[in-house]
């Protein structure tokens, strides 16, 4: 029977009475029963011995229920289970009696043996069951919360056709927490896959729903690997446990990362164990074959050694010789013996031999790998013989110096003649600097290697300047380009270099001109080895072919202008032949059938005209003869005189007027109603004008276009004459105003070809400008006349 103690509160002895019967007659339970009447001693009484239950009324002189309650639960960590009794049925009352802490509540009218019995029963064993499940509830975590492994409750995210689309968390443990550096408090009620997007991509989430789909538990690896370097490497080992719980599942899983990683180690090691043991066998085999090899090259150096067609000698620390070849004793004379009995110091000229022996110590004491120097060593006989001496290592197999290896080569015979090159290259130097050119050699790719004095003389270079800057450094800019094309080619092809350049001179910085000759020097082979040149001043020959050139230029131009003006005179003397017969023979005819009396009145009348115009023919022809006569001498005389230029030109075109109608030729002015009247010679301005109007009726078609135009500006007055006619070609545009000249197209035109000259010169005294344009052959021409409005003549 299961003992229990319960206190009864009430400060009715009767109802304590009938309670402590009613709990006696349980055959089940038996109960120790304490009583206290007020609520204070009752709670200090649970201070002291605490009741497994509590039968507390809930009126008391004291305390009501729910103070009693409220005392209680701040009283104790763990309070006894409370059932309230009240005298009435009062629904509020137990509502709060229950919301305080009361497990279960009777009504004292409505209580029965049965009924109190089943409700101790009842509010002991719920709150024992409370306790063990608290208690199972505490081991749980704790035996969770202590786990070195990872630990996690999850149940299942359904959507509304039943499909498993996430995992909730319900529960992880710190060992979780930590390797995922969240806290449970970050993590509870969340998403899982949402709080570890991984578990997705790595088919973790797929296991999960497999194991809750079929009740099977699962275990598995879970790699994660990282690039490193470009190779993947495991960074990350996981061991998981998934087991079904409810709708859900429950994982653990552990970290092997170290235990993977060690694994991968240990098998990277028998890796590498099996290839340096393969690397061992393999590096036997090369020792095997080196071992040969260098015996093989052993005898090869014996043999090289004492057939070696140079001296060869090994050295020990000491400078004695250990062992010499034949070549060796033959040239210094002595036998194999008695040289092992010396050391090279003992045949070595003395002033070569501190030089040897400090480099022999730095070799000796590995400052330096090998040297090279000449050196002189006396033969037996007592004479002293130039050599090439190199001087090596030979190593111990340990590392240490074994000895020094020399190979002395005899070069008396290269010295003799590099002493006689040398005497060759001053009297060289000595010739050159005695004669008057600039000399100068090069090696075969051209770069500079002498120069004689005058060479520094004239440039004033100095040997820095002329070594860095070279010959181009006093070449004229304007024949660098080409003294480098034809030295270029001379170098490629070997051929003789041959040129003329200008080079400064550096006292006045003036440019002097240079015959530049060089030959190459070649050898057996023939390949140039070395060039040799010269550079000789020829400016005053240059000046004297100038000179000649520019004589020859101007004898050339004379003649070819004399020709022309020989040409010019004859075409002249035949124009002015043509111009003065044809008037004359028309007088000379109409005179005739005058005297012959037979001519009536009209034709009479028509033969004074026809004389008339002959003889107005000739003066005006004579006329131009006189004026061009004194425009050639400067003696053309201007009446200077108030000018009216729109008079002048209304003057022009009258007389011009019938000459145009003949031709039907529409002649145009545009005048203005006012200029300004100019200083000048009217009756000049009347002959320029009409000789400008005569011309373009004369080269004017019928039914053409003649207009004069006249402008003012502030400072001078323009005269424009423009036709339709045939126009100027552009070649003989230019000299439009020359005397004597007419174009080659028309030559049955009459006139001297002086009007226009003689027009251009009475403008000019003007102060005034008359130019020419047109667009082409039969495209018309305009005479454009430019006349300044403020003007003093001198005496003209």
């Amino acid at each position: 029977m299961l003992q229990h103690t319960v206190l009864i509160v009430d400060d009715c002895p009767e109802d304590r009475e009938i309670y402590r019967r009613y709990l006696a007659s349980d055959r089940l339970h038996s109960y120790t029963i304490l009583e206290e009447e007020l609520g204070e001693p009752a709670l200090a009484l649970c201070q002291k011995i605490q009741p497994d239950a509590i039968l507390l009324d809930f009126l008391l002189p004291d305390l009501d229920g729910l103070e009693f309650l409220a005392e209680l639960k701040q009283s104790l960590t763990n309070p006894p289970p409370v059932i309230m009794v009240t005298g009435h049925g009062n629904e509020t009352v137990a509502v709060q009696a229950l919301k305080n802490g009361a497990q279960d509540y009777l009504v004292k009218e409505k209580t029965t043996s049965d009924s109190l019995q089943l409700a101790m029963r009842c509010v002991i064993e719920n709150t024992q069951l409370r306790q063990q499940l608290h208690y199972s509830q505490e081991q749980f975590c704790t035996s969770t919360e202590n786990m070195l492994d990872c630990f996690g409750i999850y149940s299942a995210i359904r959507d509304a056709s039943g499909k498993i689309v996430d995992f909730r968390i319900e529960y992880v443990n710190a060992a979780a927490c930590e390797a995922i550096q969240m806290t449970a408090v970050e993590q509870i009620g969340q998403k899982l896959c949402e709080t570890l997007p991984a578990n997705r991509p790595s088919g973790l989430f797929e296991d999960y729903c497999q194991v809750v789909q079929t009740g099977n538990p699962l275990r598995k690896e879970s790699l994660i690997y990282t690039d490193v370097d470009g190779q993947q490497e495991l960074t990350k080992a996981f061991d998981i446990h998934i087991s079904k719980w409810q709708d859900g599942f429950v994982a653990s899983w552990r970290d092997i990362t170290e235990r993977k990683q060690a694994e991968i180690h240990h098998h990277k090691l028998l890796l590498e164990e099996q290839a340096a043991r393969q690397q061992a066998e393999l590096a036997e085999q090369q020792y095997r074959m080196l071992a040969a090899k260098l015996q093989a090259s052993e005898l090869r150096f014996r043999r090289v050694f004492q057939e070696a067609p140079i001296g060869m000698a090994t050295v020990d620390l000491n400078y004695r010789f250990v062992e010499v070849n034949q070549a060796l004793c033959q040239m210094l004379g002595y036998s194999q013996e008695e040289l092992q009995k010396l050391n090279f110091l003992d045949i070595t000229h003395p002033d070569d031999i501190t030089k040897d022996v400090n480099l022999t110590e730095q070799l000796f004491q590995r400052k330096i790998s090998s040297y090279s120097l000449e050196k002189r060593y006396f033969q037996q006989n007592g004479e002293i013989i130039w050599t090439a001496l190199t001087v090596t290592l030979l190593w111990q197999p340990n590392g240490t110096v074994l000895c020094g290896l020399a190979m002395i080569e005899d070069i008396s015979n290269r010295k003799h003649l590099e002493q006689t090159l040398k005497d060759n290259e001053a009297h060289f130097r000595q010739l050159a600097d005695a004669i008057p050119q600039m000399v100068w050699t090069t090696d075969a790719d051209g770069q500079q290697e002498y120069n004689n004095q005058q060479w520094f003389a004239y440039t004033g270079l100095t040997t820095e300047q002329t070594q860095q800057l070279g010959w181009q450094a006093a070449l004229h800019p304007d024949d660098l380009q080409r003294a480098y094309a034809i030295w270029t080619s001379a170098l490629q092809t070997g051929s003789l270099y041959q040129a003329e350049y200008r080079y400064r001179r550096g006292i006045d910085s003036s440019y002097r001109w240079h015959l530049v000759r060089a030959i190459p020097l070649k050898n057996e082979q023939g390949q140039v080895i070395k060039w040799f040149g010269t550079c000789t001043d020829i400016e005053d020959r240059k000046q004297i072919e100038a000179e000649r050139t520019r004589l020859l230029e101007l004898e050339q131009a004379a003649r070819m202008e004399a020709e022309a003006a020989s040409q010019a005179k004859d075409e002249f003397i035949a124009i002015i032949s043509h111009d003065l017969r044809s008037p004359v023979n028309s007088i000379l005819g109409w005179t005739k059938l005058l005297q012959s009396g037979n001519l009536d009145a009209v034709t009479t009348s028509r033969a004074l005209d026809a004389i008339e115009r002959g003889a107005t023919s000739q003066a005006r022809l004579i006329e131009d003869l006189l004026d061009i006569s004194r425009v050639i001498r400067g003696t053309l005389e201007l009446q200077i005189g108030t000018v009216d230029l729109i008079s002048i030109i209304e003057s022009a075109i009258t007389t011009a007027h019938p000459s145009a109608v003949a031709k039907n030729i529409s002649l145009n002015s545009v005048l203005p109603q006012y200029i300004t009247e100019i200083c000048g010679d009217p009756q000049r301005f009347q002959q320029v004008l009409g000789n400008l109007l005569s011309n373009a009726i004369k080269f004017t078609p019928n039914a053409g276009q003649i207009e004069i135009k006249v402008e003012q500006t502030k400072t001078e007055i323009q005269i424009t004459v423009s036709d339709t006619g045939r126009g100027i070609s552009a070649e003989f545009l230019p000299h439009i105003f020359e005397r004597y000249c007419q174009e080659s197209n028309s030559h049955n035109t009459v006139g001297l070809g002086l009007g226009l000259a003689i027009s251009r010169h009475i403008v000019e005294l003007h102060g005034g400008t008359i130019s020419a344009t047109s667009p082409g052959e039969g495209q018309g021409a305009t005479f454009t006349i430019q006349l300044p409005i403020f003007r003093r003549f001198q005496q003209v």
